[in-house]
């Protein structure tokens, strides 16, 4: 497990997928809370069978966001971000990502 320190200084636990299951079932059923998933591997997504919205960071292997998506509603697919190699979930009510903008390099602990 990693953690992501957010913009506002908030200590999220990442959690990692990084076999093509659980890729695949990402945060489906999960119940929202304080937790965030780094999908390796992977540079789109979908929400299907989701309970809630996703914010999503899509990040290149140095770990430099390429873009940044707000409140997916459930039963969505985000499309390929080229050059994109991870990506991260959070829940949208987390708001996470804020303040964080295309070209910022995260970090992870």
């Amino acid at each position: 497990m990693l953690h992501f320190i957010s913009s506002i200084g908030k200590d999220i636990p990442v959690y990692i997928a990084d076999t093509f299951k659980k890729r695949f079932l990402g945060l489906m059923g999960k119940k929202e809370g304080v937790y965030g998933l780094l999908l390796l591997k992977c540079n789109s997504i979908h929400t299907m069978f989701m309970r809630y919205e996703l914010d999503a960071l899509f990040l290149d292997e140095n770990d430099n966001i390429l873009a940044i998506k707000r409140c997916i509603k459930p039963f969505s697919i985000v499309p390929p971000v080229r050059g994109g190699v991870k990506v991260l979930e959070f829940p949208s009510s987390l708001q996470a990502l804020a303040f964080l903008s295309v070209g910022t390099q995260i970090k992870f602990h």
